[in-house]
Formats: C-alpha cells, sequence, structure tokens
C-alpha cells in the first residue's frame, strides 16, 4: 500500500459526521444512478457511509472503500448488520478482484490526488474495476479563479456543539500553489470545553485543481469516454458558473 498523508482532517470521525451529516443533495443524485444501473456498487473514499449506507438500505450490493481505519470502522457501527463489504485500501492501488457496475466517488476524492502519477494511478484502478456495460462518476470541485486566491488570515466558518457538550468553532486560511495547482485548506478548530478549557487543533488539506478539459483528457488517456456532464447534483448544465464538475463515464470501444 502507498504511503498515506494529507489524512489529518479525517482523524477525528466524530466530529467528520457532525460536520458533513447530510445524504442531501447529493446524495439522491448517486442513489438514482445507482437504482438505473443497478449493482454492484463501489464507493471509493467511502468515509463514515454517509452514502454507502442508504445505497445499502435501499437494497443495492455495496462496497464501501477507504484508506483511514477510524472511519471505516465508525461506518461500520453505524451500518450494524446491513450486508455492505467494507475494505481499507488506498484508491490509487487497491484490487478487489471483481467488477462493479458502478463506481463513484462523492466527497472530491480525485482531488486528493495530488500529483499527475497518482491521477493516472487511481483512473486505472477504476477501469480495472468497472465492468463492460457499467458507469464512473467523478465528482472535482469546479476551479473558479476566484476562489484560488490566498487567504492567509484566519476566517471563522463555522460553529457547532458536538455530543459531549463542546463548542467547536472552526475556522481556517486557504492557499494556492499555482505549479502544482493544489490548494491547501487548513481547518484551525477551536474546541471549548464546558468547563471553559480550549484545545486548537490544526488540520491542513491539500487539494488538487484540475481544469474541465484537462480531465477529459486523463478519462480519455486511460479508456473512459465521457457521456453526461453535470454543474451539480441537481443535473444541471455544466457551465463556466457550476460550483462542481460532475462527470459521468463509460468504459471505450475496444
Amino acid at each position: 500500500m502507498l504511503a498515506n498523508v494529507n489524512l489529518e482532517e479525517y482523524l477525528e470521525p466524530d466530529l467528520y459526521d457532525l460536520e458533513n451529516p447530510d445524504f442531501e443533495p447529493e446524495g439522491s443524485f448517486y442513489l438514482s444512478i445507482a437504482k438505473e444501473i443497478g449493482g454492484p456498487v463501489l464507493e471509493l473514499g467511502c468515509g463514515t457511509g454517509r452514502i454507502t449506507i442508504p445505497l445499502a438500505q435501499n437494497g443495492l450490493e455495496m462496497t464501501g472503500l477507504d484508506v483511514v481505519p477510524g472511519m471505516l470502522a465508525l461506518a461500520r457501527a453505524k451500518a450494524d448488520n446491513l450486508p455492505i463489504h467494507w475494505v481499507e485500501a488506498d484508491v490509487r492501488n487497491f484490487n478487489l478482484g471483481r467488477k462493479f457496475k458502478f463506481i463513484f466517488e462523492s466527497g472530491s476524492v480525485f482531488m486528493h490526488m495530488l500529483t499527475n502519477a497518482d491521477q493516472l494511478a487511481f483512473l486505472a484502478g477504476v477501469r480495472e474495476h468497472l465492468a463492460p456495460e457499467g458507469r464512473f462518476v467523478v465528482c472535482l470541485q469546479f476551479p473558479h479563479p476566484a476562489g484560488l486566491c490566498p487567504n492567509t488570515e484566519e476566517e471563522e466558518w463555522f460553529t457547532y456543539q458536538d455530543r459531549l457538550g463542546r463548542t467547536i468553532c472552526v475556522s481556517g486560511t486557504e492557499i494556492y500553489d499555482e505549479l502544482c495547482q493544489v490548494r491547501t485548506e487548513t481547518a484551525i478548530r477551536h474546541i471549548v470545553s464546558s468547563d471553559g478549557n480550549e484545545i486548537v487543533q490544526v488540520a491542513p488539506l491539500q487539494l488538487r485543481c484540475t481544469f474541465p478539459q484537462e480531465l477529459e483528457a486523463l478519462l480519455d488517456r486511460t479508456g473512459f469516454e465521457v457521456q453526461e456532464r453535470y454543474g451539480g447534483p441537481d443535473r444541471s448544465s455544466l457551465t463556466g458558473d457550476s460550483r462542481y464538475m460532475i462527470f459521468i463515464c463509460g468504459s471505450k470501444a475496444a
């Protein structure tokens, strides 16, 4: 397995769940495709099962793959007795020994591939596991120039309370490396207990920015054919103002 770095943001699964609680809006998008295509279904970067579990509850044969053991442990606990196959593996180097009719990543997992070699390894692995008539969905944040401007001053993002009654104020900074096309979002969590004690956790997260034509070229190079393009999970048209780039792909004809 390849070395795992850039994972500080995912080391506290309970907090991750509190900060990412909803199945919507993207969940119904993936569910509709999964119901149309059928299983088996593979989710890459499944995390704590936010989307994997509801798809399994809808009768789909699910495999959830993630590289962070703690995220998978919480996913297993939440899934209870659902027949989900959980796999701890790196998306750049996995071999499940089977094909899937539907493979997707919903959390910008592809943006965690920071180098060209990482991106190609990820797509090659998907291609190897995709059934001949299967579909692959990749979702990225649209790299708008305004979103790539540095913000080195700590800016408050949101505040909430966890199950222990602690108040958690999340703020952060952002920088962008133009040469590597990598944006670093550094989340700073000020965690205040009920007795007033405060701890501060800092979690930098690096994300590779890939542009629309660049992504299409990568998909073509690794044997995919883009069949549909959307600007969000509402199936809106992909435009220069879109928040996301969502590509639905099949395998290119031999």
